[in-house]
């Protein structure tokens, strides 16, 4: 059995291609092509998935792919997304069309729920019973682990943690979904960005803004090596990032009561600056069953989005042959 799982990002689409037993045997990682339209993206990934059904002909291919947004599961339709750059594909039937282009019917879900899986599988060995993936990136999303088994909800969007509100909804930041006080709006990178400027207002002779001043193109780490030099400024934005996250994961544990939350994505590369407050947020939670236990751990791989893109995949089609 080969599993091809593909995670489509913003910036990348990142394909995997593995057996049931975990062995990697492709992994490539390509820039989303914006300039021909969806229609020429969604070639480019079924001519990949071609490619490997003629290279593994002997065996069943199964694919999954996680698309970032409202993904209807069932019906593998992305009905919407505010980071992918494509006009008019609201309610985009990724299935149907990798299936008419490939004769594969792909397992579609979101993003963070297939890296989800993809941990609990691979990084947690599928020890825990009720556990939530957190991926943070440009986007922040959530994936769920309930009674071990993968929960997409009764319309695939359970998990959706960066839209939760954690502000006011009529004068806090605005999302990238439009909406305002959303927990992505603090802790995703354009977040994160926006409080990196208020923060080299304030203070405009801080290693940080220097560096940001220096820097071209912003980048997420560049706030880390601040803080690694000892900027207060920086460590100010990665304190106030892990307090905003704290309050996000708090109501969540407070509404579902999970035992394991593993963080992933790109901004977890710096947990070691907001990891401290993050916790400080959980300690002083009033109501404590829910925290005592919890174990919260950060992911080491930053392609676990494909990878459980794959694994789902080969999943999916051990269960339902």
């Amino acid at each position: 059995m080969i599993g091809i799982g593909v995670d489509i990002g913003g910036t990348f689409v990142k394909v995997f291609v593995m057996n049931e037993h975990g062995e990697i045997f492709r992994q490539e990682k390509m820039e989303t092509d914006y300039s021909k339209g969806p229609k020429f993206f969604l070639q480019q990934i079924a001519d990949y998935i071609n490619k490997i059904q003629k290279e593994f002909a002997d065996q069943r291919v199964a694919v999954g792919i996680g698309a970032p947004g409202d993904v209807d599961n069932q019906k593998g339709i992305l009905r919407y997304n505010p980071n992918l750059k494509f006009k008019d594909v609201s309610d985009w039937p990724i299935a149907r069309i990798i299936k008419d282009l490939t004769g594969i019917t792909p397992s579609v879900a979101n993003d963070a729920t297939l890296a989800a899986w993809g941990v609990y599988e691979k990084e947690l060995n599928r020890q825990g019973t009720n556990v939530l993936v957190v991926t943070l990136g440009t986007g922040v999303g959530g994936g769920m682990i309930v009674n071990r088994e993968l929960f997409q909800g009764s319309n695939g969007t359970a998990g959706e943690i960066g839209h939760t509100k954690i502000a006011d909804v009529h004068n806090g930041p605005l999302c990238g979904c439009g909406a305002r006080g959303c927990l992505e709006a603090f802790v995703g990178t354009i977040g994160i960005k926006r409080r990196v400027m208020e923060a080299v207002m304030d203070a405009p002779e801080s290693e940080l803004a220097k560096m940001v001043e220096a820097e071209k193109d912003f980048k997420i780490e560049l706030v880390s090596r601040a803080a690694k030099k000892g900027c207060p400024a920086a460590k100010k934005v990665w304190e106030d990032t892990g307090f905003y996250l704290g309050i996000g994961l708090a109501n969540f544990c407070l509404m579902l009561d999970v035992d394991t939350i593993v963080l992933a994505g790109g901004v977890s590369g710096a947990s070691e600056y907001f990891m401290p407050s993050l916790k400080r947020v959980l300690e002083q939670q009033q109501i404590q069953t829910p925290f005592k236990k919890l174990k919260l751990i950060t992911s080491s791989n930053p392609n676990i989005g494909g990878i459980g893109a794959a694994m789902y995949a080969i999943h999916q089609a051990l269960v339902h042959p």
